[in-house]
């Protein structure tokens, strides 16, 4: 697998939208290299986790071509994961030469924003080239040349925000951003998974949105510490 980072920053970015405070004044006259946009991972070209309100620009920035996107995992529906009024563009007159639909997978309020945000402007025949399914967590399921399972993250109040193991050719990843430190369940399940398999995970992105700040167990972000406490129980658990 091949994975571009193409935006690692928080829901306000960096500079912040609409902060006017030294740091981002510096990192505006610093220029786009400083700039940190919001979330979204893409792997060989096909497969975007999350698709965040930047997703365009970062087509523009990075040369990405959004009509080969085929398939898109969605952690959670907090809008700079999942900015879903940009997918009523995609077809009728505005989108020609796609490969075929984009298949969304998401929880069950992912799916409830999805529709909330579409329901004005999306064409019976724009919709015809997006196809949402609603997945559950620990229920590994197939698409392409990938094996995806959903993990529970620790995040939301509101809904059932998730983390994912993304495997192909017999090479793991495991996406962990937007979570504190993972929720026993999700640890015991992936350990037990990865054993069955006799495997472990090749790659791992943690979340770490708070670096030197102080977190806590209940924390719905990690910093460094946690980051390196959760990979020593990786170790430890064979994960």
């Amino acid at each position: 697998m091949k994975l571009q980072f193409l935006g690692t920053g928080a829901a306000e970015g960096v500079p912040a939208e609409f902060c006017d405070c030294e740091v981002c004044r510096e990192v505006r006259l610093r220029g786009e290299k400083e700039f940190h946009t919001r979330s979204q991972l893409l792997i060989d070209g096909e497969l975007s986790v999350d698709f965040p309100p930047d997703a365009y620009y970062h087509s523009l920035r990075f040369g990405v071509r959004l009509a080969e996107i085929r398939y898109l995992l969605v952690t959670h529906s907090h809008m700079d994961h999942f900015y879903a009024h940009d997918f009523v563009l995609r077809g009728y007159k505005y989108a020609k030469g796609l490969g075929g639909p984009l298949q969304i997978f998401g929880n069950e309020e992912v799916k409830r924003v999805f529709d909330e945000c579409t329901r004005r402007e999306m064409r019976k025949d724009v919709s015809e080239n997006v196809k949402f399914t609603v997945i559950e967590p620990f229920v590994p399921f197939r698409f392409g040349e990938y094996t995806a399972t959903a993990l529970k993250a620790r995040h939301s109040r509101e809904e059932c925000a998730l983390v994912y193991l993304i495997e192909k050719g017999g090479k793991r990843y495991l996406h962990l951003t937007d979570t504190g430190r993972l929720p026993e369940e999700s640890l015991d399940f992936l350990s037990a998974f990865l054993r069955k398999e006799g495997a472990a995970v090749n790659f791992v992105t943690f979340d770490c949105t708070f670096l030197y700040c102080p977190t806590g167990e209940s924390a719905r972000h990690m910093n460094l510490c946690d980051n390196a406490a959760l990979r020593e129980e990786f170790l430890a658990r064979g994960i």
